[in-house]
């Protein structure tokens, strides 16, 4: 059950962090047609793109642990025996948890002060956009939590390394 809702609370995410992205591509791409065309510009891009990139970060590093795309160093953990290995990253995923949850206690905290606080080009409260940072600690954690249960089970300790493919001289 548990993994079915992240199943599709990762779907949304992704429809989230595409219609994110155009939207982000096309008030940018807006406002340089505008600015050197047209030698006029838009006020709220600038301010509108910066808020929305926090969001798809924030967004992105949710689906970046249900991916285990972060960048991880293996040099020295695939040296170790499975138990250490084991051990290593239960500490890593331990970390991980224990630091979304300070940041999202501390985000909850400056939240309540971010209502009276508008944004510079465009009438709406800072707060929706400092709310990218406690529900991206949520999903985070989220999704770090079904990565602790795997490496519990002994099913998830990655230590391979990254191959580089090589590419055939005689093809290009």
């Amino acid at each position: 059950m548990y993994d079915k809702f992240l199943h599709y609370l990762g779907k949304l995410i992704e429809a989230g962090l595409i219609l994110g992205s155009v939207v982000i591509v096309g008030i940018v791409t807006a406002e340089v047609v505008l600015r050197k065309g047209f030698g006029t510009s838009l006020i709220i891009t600038e301010e509108l793109a910066r808020y929305m990139l926090v969001w798809l970060v924030f967004l992105a590093g949710a689906l970046g642990i249900r991916d285990k795309s972060h960048i991880r160093i293996n040099a020295l953990v695939k040296h170790l025996n499975p138990r250490l290995q084991v051990i290593l990253a239960l500490c890593a995923h331990g970390i991980s948890l224990i630091f979304l949850v300070l940041l999202l206690i501390e985000s909850i905290r400056i939240l309540p002060r971010q209502f009276s606080q508008m944004c510079i080009t465009f009438d709406v409260a800072i707060f929706y956009f400092y709310l990218a940072i406690p529900i991206g600690c949520v999903l985070m954690a989220l999704f770090l939590v079904p990565k602790i249960r795997e490496v519990l089970a002994g099913k998830a300790v990655e230590t391979t390394d990254f191959q580089e493919e090589r590419i055939d001289k005689h093809t290009c």
